[in-house]
Formats: C-alpha cells, structure tokens, sequence
C-alpha cells in the first residue's frame, strides 16, 4: 500500500472518530454549528488548493475549474486527488502537505458527522416515541424556554412520558429535548389532536396530563380546545385528564371542564401570569417577615409599601399585599406609582372599589425614576417595609430596582426589601452584592394544581362534610371558593410568625395559645378575611337589605318553604354584613340569631379558623386524595 493510501486511511479513520466522539460529547445545537462550519472552511480550502494546484499544473483554466469542482465534491465522501496536483508548489511543501490533509479531515468529518446526526438523531426520536407509550402521559404544548423548564421537572420528577406537540421545531433542538429524556412530536395533525396521533401515543390508555404552554394564550386555548375534542372521540375518560393553561379561570373553565353537560376535561387549572408572580412574592417576600409581633401576637408596627408600576403585574401585587398584610395592632399603607395610572385603574376601580375605599392607598401619576417618586421614598425611608417593582417590562424592572438598591444603600436604609415581580416570576436581592433569590411561576410547584394548592385543597376539605375524596371535593368547587381557600392557605405562615411557635411544634401538639393570644389571632383573620372580600368587589351589606332578607327569611319559615338564603351574604349583588369591624360581630351574631334562633358566633368563627391551623399543617404532610 502506498504512503499515500496509508495516510488518506488514517485520515479517514480519524475523521470518523472524530465525528462519533464529538456528536456523543456535544450538545446537538453546538456539534451542528461545529459541523457547518468545518463543512465552510474544507469546502473554501478546498477550492483553493485545488483549484491552484491544477491551474498551475495543467496551465488550463476552464478545465480547472471543473476538475476543482469535482475533487472538492469527492473531498465530502473521503476520495482524495492528491496524485494529480503533487506537482503543484503549494502541497509540495510541508506545510501545505498539513493543509491538504486537514481540510480533508475536515470535509470527510463534517459529512460524517452530519450523517451520523441525521441518522442518530431520528434514531433516537423513534425510541424516545417508543418508550413514550409507557406510565403516565405529559402533553406539553409549545416548545419555549418556560415549556422546556416545565418539561424537565416533569422528566425529574419520573413517572411519565413527557411529550412536547409543537407545529414545527429545529432539528438540532428536537436532538436537544430528545437527550434530555423527552420527546417531540411535530405537524398540524398533532397541534390539531388527531385521533391518529393520540392513538400512536396512547391517550386513551393511561393518566394524561397537559400544559398548554404556547407563547400565544389565544393558541394554547384552541390547542386545549381541539384535544378535548380528540379525546371525546377516543373515548378518554376525563377523570384521566388535567389541563393547565393560561387565562381567565371564570372564563375558560367551564369550556373545557367536565360537566354534567358535555365531555371535557376531569380538572382544568386555569392561571394568570400576573396572579402567580404576585403569589410568588408572598412565598418570597411576605409581609410578616418584615413586622414584629408581641407575645399576644399583636403587630408592633405597621406595614407600609409601595408599588411601582400598575399594569396587571401591578394591580396583582398590590391586590395580594392587601390580603396579606392585615395585622391587628397594625395599620396598612401603600402607594402606587405609576405616570399611566389614569388609564391603568379603571378596570380596579370597577371591580374593587372597597378595597381602594378601605385602605390607605394613595397613587401617584409618576415613574419609578421620577423626582416625585424619590421624594416620597426619602419621606418615608424610616417606616417602609416593601417597593415592588412590577412595570410589566423586564429591563425596566430592573434598571429602576437596581438605582434604587443604590440609594437606599447610601441612606443606611437596606432593610426596606426591593423586590422585581414580572412574567417569569419574581426577583429579589437582600441587599447590594448579596445573592439574588428567584422565584420562577413556571414551576411544578406553581402549575400543578395538586402542587400549588395542595394546603387549599386540605382547607377547603375541612369545611366540605360530604364523603368525596379531597380532590373531587376541590373540582367541585366554584372560583371564588377556590380563590377563598388558597388566599386563607397562603397566609397560614403569618399566624406562626405572629404566635412565636415554628411550623414542627405546633405539628407535634405544641399549641396552646392563651385566650389573650387567640382573640388576637382571630382579630387577624377577620381582617384578612375582610381584606379578601373587599379585593374580590365585595362591600358591607346595608342594614335594609338584611332587614329584607331577614324578611324573606321569615316569610318562608311560616309558609313552610325551605329556607335556603342567606341572610348576611348577597353574591350577585356582592355584598356581606360580616365586613364590619370585629367589634361590631357580636350584635350582627344576635341579630341573626334572633331572626333564625340558630346559635352563630361569628367571633368564634374567626377564632376556629386559628384553632385549625394545627390540622391543617399536619394534613399537609399525607397525600392530598
């Protein structure tokens, strides 16, 4: 063999290896640019040293032009002519012998490895299809930076298929999900739902759960739409099936939830961005960490925030701060800032007009770098607690956050918390230089309904005396009641903090708080629950409409009828004789009881709810079914 055919084997070879090591080595997005480019560099060096070698060996130009371009082509499949340009004075010397020999290295490994990445590549996606009809199946719609984070923790988490449905994906990218331990399947029967496609995934065999995580909230409904109609015609079982996907929960719900009816899904847990970040800042940031209290439980201060920026991301915030930051023996104050307030509120205004009524809430039409807006933070620099910043964009957020970590680093005054609240979550940094601490919403712990309101699916059960299971019991439910749950859920912390007593000793018996200690307590929760009602456009019911349902009340018990109204609660015209005062609940009691002659203490009601705490901890421990 000659020395020629040796070296253009071990090139060969080399060039092989090379390709096998690199594309099991490499992520599939970065081995595909190394290949593109090593695909560039061979095909220009290719040219040139070809096409001088032949020009200056045969002298002519029109057929070295096509003899380059066939010897550069054959480069690509490992065929070299290195005999027909030897006489050339460019690879006769060592250095352009490398080059030669590299650039076929480089053209034979660039189509090897493309080979091997086509092949591998749809090798791997069939067996990841494969292995996708096994356990429980996941549906991700979308294939996003949020969906692919969702679809990882569902992958950690094990126990299902995870599978994306995408119109179309990147190849390299499909390689990428694939690695991971997830699979892709793409085109307009799987966005559309098609039986066929279903089928091939085994929809109708096992648990399905689905994320419709689109970047278009319009997309993933219609996407939801399209599979609840795929389903219905497999015959899927809904109680087999959950949905997760943005939007408006009173809205969307009951167009694709099961129902007495139509098909639909067995749970649709509907979410807004806004809604969750704002949670997310509870969990993060919440406004007890920031009080004392006394040994009563008593707040020795008073919360006081800002809020800058009154977007949806704003109005969430600020709706949240209100239910969470009433203490008794506290005041709650907050400022909005925002130059577009005018046109922002009128939605707030509309359906929460009690709550800008009953707090202390003042806005102001600037920025978060207005003059104004550092006069009234230099004001109040001593007794705020909290500046949310929540502008609705992400650099602006940012770039107003970190101006003003800045300057309250320079007034000594770091224990007020800055904190970002947009899209993807929240963002906080304790102090300058400190670690920044994330909560991101696209999180098992925020989407899935099991994980997000586990302590609200135990709370509502305790309230719900039927023999459903907890969950059937939480489907059941209605928005509001749903929304009541979680919010009382959320703020369970808040009573640890302010009784002294940490999460494990109260689990274990340890709570036995003084009469002094549980009025106070249950002061608290008649304000929170006061909050709560007046965020969700609730007012105090006027004297003459109890009068009247009093009235009505009565008519039905002479005349033998059922007597299935409620006195003190009005939901259509939302309104409800308990917000008033604590002080003022033992006369509404009486009243109310001199109307029905049923024993209510509605004090005690307030107080049994703090009573429950304990039970409600330790239920969070065992399953939620």
């Amino acid at each position: 063999m000659s020395s020629i055919s040796v070296i253009s084997v071990a090139v060969l070879s080399a060039a092989l290896l090379l390709a096998m090591v690199l594309n099991l080595a490499l992520k599939p997005s970065f081995s595909a640019k190394l290949t593109t480019g090593c695909m560039l560099i061979s095909l220009v060096g290719g040219l040139l040293i070809y096409g001088t070698g032949f020009a200056e060996v045969t002298g002519n130009i029109p057929l070295s032009i096509i003899r380059t371009l066939f010897c550069v082509f054959k480069m690509f499949v490992g065929i070299n002519d290195y005999a027909s340009i030897a006489a050339s004075s460019f690879v006769s010397t060592m250095t352009g012998l490398i080059c030669f020999w590299i650039l076929h290295l480089l053209a034979f490994y660039s189509m090897a490895s493309a080979v091997m990445f086509t092949l591998g590549a749809e090798a791997l996606r069939y067996l990841r299809l494969l292995l996708s009809r096994r356990g429980d199946l996941t549906l991700i719609y979308g294939i996003n930076e949020n969906s692919i984070a969702v679809g990882r923790e569902c992958v950690r988490q094990g126990g299902n298929a995870v599978v994306f449905i995408a119109e179309n994906a990147d190849s390299a990218l499909i390689g990428d999900l694939n690695n991971q331990g997830m699979s892709v399947v793409t085109g307009s029967e799987a966005v559309n739902s098609d039986p066929k496609v279903l089928r091939r995934l085994h929809a109708d065999r096992r648990k399905l759960t689905v994320y419709a995580l689109g970047e278009d909230a319009d997309e993933d409904l219609f996407y939801a739409l399209k599979l609840k109609s795929g389903l219905s015609e497999l015959n899927v079982p809904p109680e087999n099936t959950r949905l997760t996907l943005p939007g408006a929960e009173d809205i969307i719900t009951s167009m694709l939830q099961v129902s007495k009816d139509g098909y639909g899904f067995g749970y649709v847990h509907v979410y807004d961005e806004s809604e969750l970040s704002a949670r997310a800042l509870i969990r993060t940031c919440p406004p007890w960490d920031f009080i004392h209290f006394d040994e009563n439980g008593r707040a020795t201060e008073d919360f006081e925030c800002v809020v800058v920026g009154f977007g949806s991301h704003g109005q969430a915030a600020l709706k949240q701060l209100v239910m969470n930051g009433q203490f008794e023996g506290s005041h709650f104050r907050a400022a909005v800032f925002s130059p577009r307030f005018p046109e922002e509120s009128g939605y707030i205004y509309a359906v929460s007009p009690e709550m800008l009524k009953q707090y202390d809430i003042k806005s102001f039409t600037a920025s978060g770098g207005s003059r104004e807006f550092y006069d009234y933070v230099a004001k109040r620099i001593k007794t705020l607690k909290m500046i949310v910043v929540c502008t609705g964009n992400e650099v602006t957020n940012r770039e107003i956050s970190n101006s003003l970590m800045l300057y309250l680093k320079r007034r000594n005054a770091e224990h007020i918390c800055v904190i970002q609240c947009g899209k993807n979550g929240v963002r906080y940094q304790e102090t300058v230089g400190s670690p920044i601490i994330r909560t991101d919403i696209y999180t098992l712990d925020l989407l899935s309904a099991e994980r997000a309101d586990r302590a609200a699916i135990l709370l509502n059960a305790m309230y719900d005396t039927s023999d459903r299971s907890n969950w059937d019991k939480w489907v059941a439910c209605d928005t509001f009641s749903k929304m009541s749950s979680r919010c009382s859920a959320d703020f369970s912390p808040a009573f640890l903090k302010a009784s002294g007593i940490s999460r494990e000793q109260m689990t274990a018996g340890e709570w036995n708080p003084s009469p002094e200690m549980l009025e106070v307590l249950g002061k608290t929760e008649h304000l929170r629950w006061n909050a709560f009602h007046f965020v969700m456009g609730y007012s105090t019911m006027p004297q003459e409409v109890f009068e009247a349902n009093a009235a009505e009340w009565k008519r039905r018990k002479e005349q033998g009828l059922p007597c299935d109204i409620r006195i003190t609660k009005d939901t259509i015209a939302r309104t409800h004789a308990c917000l008033i005062p604590w002080d003022a609940l033992d006369e509404l009691s009486a009243r109310e009881h001199e109307v029905t002659g049923r024993v209510i203490d509605y004090k005690q009601v307030d107080i049994n709810n703090v009573l429950a705490l304990p039970e409600l901890l330790r239920a969070e421990k065992g399953a939620t079914n």
